[in-house]
């Protein structure tokens, strides 16, 4: 210290220095003031709808909201995934916002925003200034624990199917988060996209995307276009059989060997007037991707292979960072609704199909057996022969085809009897679920940018994910005086790599003019703990 200097306060031991500073550069930079403004029309609105309710959040000042969205915000960059786990950890929060987590019952004001419907106040925060790119969608599957019976979808976890939601997030190409959406796992990507892809492009303002190639029906693709919406997706390989199953219109030959054509189906198809570009590798499967007429528009078809490869590594990394430091698939919430059992209905509906087809398959079977009935007859009046027992093979297998296409309707029907009564199952209340999402979406986009705005000037060689372990979970000290804010943060135990790293980024922050109440701020390293 400098002689003279006024010692304000001394904070000895200081737990995730690098939350407290990625605190003062959100602070900085006027991130949540936005979160919070978006969040007092929707408490307005519940007022006016529960006038006979009272809730704390009705009289909460927006100090109060800032400091407990806040706390939300940095529990997983704390190692607090569950809500409650704020109850029973030593966390750092009342250095980091002023007030310990006895003052933020975090828990009631999840549910009390729960029912204000503070979720979709949200999706304006995740939006960039400007807009124009093309967004990459991705799903990521939660799972929940339950005695009850509930639908269930493709969620594994120790080899068995969970129950839950999924969640559908929208990314830029830069890796933002532009929106999300939360569906019971039971339903197909393509019917969750169906129903909230004209809520994603009024929110983004872009009516393109790019798809999983899961999401591959042509019904949705058509129906979307009529709304003006381009699609992107990779086509499986069973649709086609390379170049040889669509009328090449162009073919190129890309900069790195593999050839590129597109075109038509051979036989047209008016029910599926989707373009589809085929890439040929010099060795290897043949890989198509298919798009609408309106992504045709707006992208070149020669581009669509390139876009694709980008919308596969962009949210894969996204999601994985979201896991590690956002508890992306941490369940909130235990509310759930009952409602028909869509298993038993979707269970039904394929019985009934399969009956229908079974009565059809019926039909020219027993002309068949009567005809063959008429050959042996013809036969045994001139005599027995060779040709008259080919022609009673032919008559038993024939009547065996018959029996067995008679038999598959009433097997059909004693399945459907099985089934029962329609049946009701439980799904989750996924309105706690999104809200969280978002808070994770939202802590996701300001990490990125705090370390775009860190990591960005320094020649570093080392991934983002581990930069930000490093930097958010060592401990230190922190010393204010009457002119300036002095952060330390502990080394011992980094190996020299990790050394090297945490001091570039200690450079970094101290060139970024970060500031705490008026005062600049300074970081430094210390080997020994303090």
């Amino acid at each position: 210290m400098c002689a003279g200097r006024a010692l304000v306060q001394v904070t000895p031991h200081l737990s995730c220095v690098g939350v407290h500073l990625l605190a003062r550069w959100l602070d900085q930079q006027g991130h949540c003031p936005p979160v919070v403004a978006g969040l007092q029309p929707a408490i307005t609105r519940s007022q006016q709808h529960r006038a006979d309710d009272d809730f704390a959040l009705f009289h909460h000042r927006d100090q109060t909201l800032r400091g407990r969205l806040q706390a939300l915000c940095f529990a997983p960059l704390l190692g607090i995934e569950p809500v409650a786990g704020v109850d029973t950890h030593e966390h750092p929060l009342e250095t980091l916002l002023g007030r310990g987590s006895h003052r933020s019952p975090l828990q009631q004001v999840l549910g009390q925003r729960e029912r204000g419907g503070a979720a979709g106040a949200l999706r304006p925060a995740l939006l960039p200034e400007t807009a124009g790119q093309i967004p990459y969608v991705d799903g990521v599957m939660i799972a929940s624990w339950s005695r009850r019976s509930m639908h269930k979808g493709h969620i594994t976890m120790l080899g068995r199917l969970m129950a839950g939601s999924q969640a559908l997030i929208a990314h830029n190409a830069k890796g933002q988060a532009l929106f999300v959406t939360s569906q019971p796992p039971d339903v197909q990507g393509s019917r969750v996209l169906g129903d909230s892809g004209h809520k994603g492009a009024r929110a983004t303002g872009v009516a393109l995307c790019v798809i999983d190639r899961a999401v591959h029906a042509g019904a949705i693709a058509c129906a979307f276009d009529e709304h003006g919406f381009g699609w992107l997706c990779r086509r499986d390989e069973h649709e086609s059989d390379g170049r040889q199953s669509f009328a090449a219109t162009g073919v190129d030959r890309l900069a790195d060997g593999p050839t590129l054509a597109r075109g038509q189906w051979n036989v047209p198809r008016p029910d599926d007037p989707r373009p589809c570009v085929m890439v040929e590798p010099v060795a290897g499967k043949p890989l198509g991707s298919w798009g609408t007429p309106t992504l045709q528009a707006a992208v070149e078809p020669s581009a669509w292979p390139r876009v694709y490869r980008e919308r596969h590594a962009m949210p894969a990394h996204r999601v994985k960072g979201m896991m590690d430091h956002g508890a992306l698939k941490t369940t909130y919430g235990r509310k759930t609704r009952v409602g028909p059992d869509r298993h038993q209905q979707r269970a039904r509906d394929e019985l009934e199909q399969s009956l229908a087809a079974a009565h059809k398959r019926v039909d020219p079977k027993a002309p068949a057996v009567n005809a063959h009935q008429d050959k042996v007859a013809a036969s045994a009046s001139k005599g027995p022969g060779k040709r008259l027992a080919q022609r009673r093979h032919a008559l038993a297998r024939g009547d065996k085809a018959l029996q067995e296409a008679q038999n598959n309707p009433t097997k059909l029907r004693e399945h459907a009897a099985a089934l029962g009564p329609p049946r009701q199952r439980a799904e989750r209340d996924v309105r706690t679920q999104t809200m969280m999402t978002f808070r994770t979406l939202v802590l996701a986009n300001a990490l990125m940018a705090f370390m775009s705005v860190l990591v960005g000037p320094l020649d570093l060689q080392g991934r983002l994910d581990c930069l930000l372990t490093i930097l958010c979970e060592r401990s230190g000290a922190r010393m204010e005086t009457d002119c300036h804010v002095v952060y330390w943060v502990n080394t011992v135990g980094l190996s020299a790599s990790s050394q090297r790293l945490l001091t570039a980024m200690v450079d970094g922050l101290c060139a970024m003019d970060l500031r705490e109440q008026g005062k600049p701020m300074h970081v430094r390293l210390k080997g020994l703990p303090p």
